[in-house]
């Protein structure tokens, strides 16, 4: 059989429907995750009051900050070297190596300080178990990165979903199982939490326990200080990012008190939501950029994909809010102030998931010491908003300090991106996302006709828009048309 291609510069309709496959196979895993976050989300609010809410996100934040430093930038590096370098098992094993000893180093530290620990984590030197449990999460935490990304980087979209439900769900029953069963103060969550990503983490350890076969290992000075090299850069900016990320709750902990914490974690973890949505993207995309990158793409095909991002979150932000006071039915009355910060911490996955569309040419081009300046330009205004609008406005002047830093976040990562080879028009990018902060603002402070006002920036932005929606449409219907003429040509 022969086909005659209709025309050999537009998009095989073979390959759009594989670039459509692994985006779904990546998201399957993400949204059934959000789904199982918003039954666990309400299960611990309804049970457990805003100020031990508080206490409990307080040690999940310590997690994530220890975890920042854990793989030296070299989990970035590990993604970047993947299709450079023909033995796979060779390039998991040297990049996994020195994350895993720093690990272990890290834990043999918390058994010789298990008191101090415990105090730093839970405010009491009694809870020693809970702490030694935080000291082996940090260890499966890095085998389960590399994992991770291992299949994220073969495209095994449907395996990696599966085993970010796993994950999900393990935490999802060992929360039933302390909140029903055992107690329901702030330790609730750390165990399950705890508990339930240890679970999750030995499976896959057990599953894809060839990877850890030693037998032919050589350490690779030469790989090992490549990775070091590109990955020491990416530490620093993402501690910044971590400290960007963490800088509300810390203003929250020393300007305000439990309570405000415990409304913005649990807003925060709706907002998470789109976190997940932006997993699933980046998941996908990281991989399929490089590869894209690799073949030397045309640009148009990146700022397409940008364009459609930004429509589709700009949308999904635009729905949240429109139904943002279901927020307080889904966490409990205690948790009804949620309503005005949802927007604002909205923002933070939406900008960060458009973001990772225009900030490629930091990354293709190795430049990666200018995410530190990306992450300096994020953070300074994030500290001087939190210091001015903390003690007065409480969980709301942490969010408009989170909004406003990843606005700051956005613009500087598209700009260095442009300034190395990575370079599309991103004004309605701009006009896109100022809208954002505004009906934001809107929301947190307007009381009456809100509804009229919402709808009227729904139109403004499909208007704005417009020319996206007509390519998206347009490409659809060349493929269309394109499958007809094989089916009427083929011989």
């Amino acid at each position: 059989m022969i086909f005659f291609e209709v025309n050999d510069r537009s998009i095989s309709i073979d390959k759009m429907n594989n670039f459509i496959k692994k985006l779904v196979g990546f998201s399957v895993g993400p949204v059934i995750g959000a789904m199982i976050t918003f039954i666990t989300i309400p299960l611990t609010t309804h049970f457990i009051n805003p100020s031990e809410y508080g206490k409990a996100s307080i040690f999940l934040l310590l997690q994530t900050i220890v975890g920042t430093f854990l793989y030296l930038g070299v989990d970035q590096a590990y993604t970047r070297e993947y299709h450079s370098i023909q033995n796979k098992k060779h390039l998991f094993q040297n990049a996994i190596l020195i994350p895993l000893m720093l690990a272990f180093l890290i834990f043999i530290v918390i058994l010789l300080f298990l008191s101090d620990i415990s105090l730093l984590l839970f405010g009491d030197e009694k809870f020693k178990i809970a702490t030694i449990l935080f000291g082996i999460m940090i260890i499966v935490m890095v085998v389960e990165r590399f994992i991770l990304l291992s299949l994220r980087m073969q495209e095994k979209a449907l395996e990696y979903s599966l085993l970010t439900i796993l994950t999900k769900l393990s935490i999802l029953i060992f929360t039933l199982i302390f909140i029903f069963l055992l107690r329901r103060d702030f330790l609730a969550i750390v165990y399950s939490a705890i508990i339930g990503q240890l679970l999750a983490d030995l499976y896959l350890i057990i599953r894809y326990r060839t990877l850890f076969k030693y037998k032919e290992f050589s350490i690779n000075k030469k790989l090992l200080k490549r990775m070091v090299l590109f990955g020491l850069p990416i530490l620093i900016a993402t501690s910044i990012s971590s400290l960007l990320n963490s800088l509300d709750r810390l203003a929250l902990r020393a300007w305000s008190d439990f309570y405000e914490i415990g409304i913005f974690t649990a807003t925060l973890k709706i907002a998470g939501v789109l976190s997940i949505i932006q997993l699933s993207f980046t998941s996908f995309w990281t991989p399929t950029a490089y590869r894209w990158y690799d073949q030397k793409k045309d640009i148009k095909y990146f700022k397409l994909v940008s364009d459609g991002i930004l429509l589709c979150m700009s949308l999904i932000f635009m729905f949240i809010v429109g139904f943002k006071d279901l927020i307080v039915y889904i966490l409990s009355p205690e948790y009804s102030d949620a309503r005005y910060i949802v927007a604002f911490l909205c923002l933070q996955p939406i900008i960060y998931t458009v973001s990772e569309t225009t900030s490629l040419g930091i990354v293709f081009s190795r430049k990666t010491y200018l995410s530190i300046w990306v992450g300096v330009v994020a953070v300074v205004p994030n500290f001087i908003i939190n210091l001015l609008l903390v003690p007065k406005l409480g969980a709301l002047g942490a969010a408009i300090a989170t909004s406003v830093s990843y606005i700051c976040f956005f613009i500087a990562r598209t700009y260095f991106s442009s300034k190395n080879g990575m370079s599309f028009s991103v004004v309605n990018h701009y006009i896109v996302l100022t809208i954002l902060f505004f009906t934001a603002i809107a929301n947190a402070y307007l009381q009456s006709y809100l509804t009229l006002t919402n709808s009227l920036i729904f139109v403004i932005l499909i208007i704005l828009q417009a020319s996206t929606i007509k390519k998206i449409f347009d490409l659809y219907k060349s493929e269309k048309f394109k499958v007809k003429n094989k089916e009427k040509i083929s011989v």
